[in-house]
């Protein structure tokens, strides 16, 4: 599966429950990248987007999710064994977060193979990086 998820600058991804931050560019960045394919997310992601068309909703999306089906991921415990690709959206900021984003992404065998920065409509700058499995 491939693994949409957003940081703050130190990882975090959420605080009391909450996200940190929407944002329309992102969330047109990406169905740019997914084209056609279903989103899949919980109800709680599903919040955030204007528009269903794309998304797929379901409580055990990652446990459904196969290989080419991409995931955006913010309250949910990542299978990282299952993960095939992650594209990480940062924030160019702090945030206080109780929740965080912290694994050690080439300790698992990702490889960076994209880094792109755009500007958002709540963020001057996103930053978007791309990881792939080597093996």
């Amino acid at each position: 599966m491939k693994v949409i998820i957003c940081v703050e600058k130190s990882g975090g991804m959420l605080f009391n429950n909450r996200r940190h931050s929407k944002d329309a560019v992102l969330q047109q960045k990406i169905f740019e990248m997914i084209g056609q394919r279903p989103l899949l997310v919980n109800e709680y992601t599903a919040g955030q987007f204007e528009t269903t068309d794309n998304l797929k909703i379901c409580s055990d999306f990652l446990e459904i999710a196969e290989k080419e089906d991409y995931c955006f991921v913010e309250n949910e415990e990542i299978p990282i064994s299952k993960v095939t690709e992650f594209l990480i959206f940062q924030w160019n900021r702090d945030y206080p977060s109780d929740v965080y984003f912290s694994h050690d992404l080439a300790a698992l065998g990702f490889k960076r193979v994209k880094k792109k920065e755009f500007a958002g409509t709540s963020h001057k700058k996103i930053t978007l990086e791309i990881y792939t499995r080597e093996n």
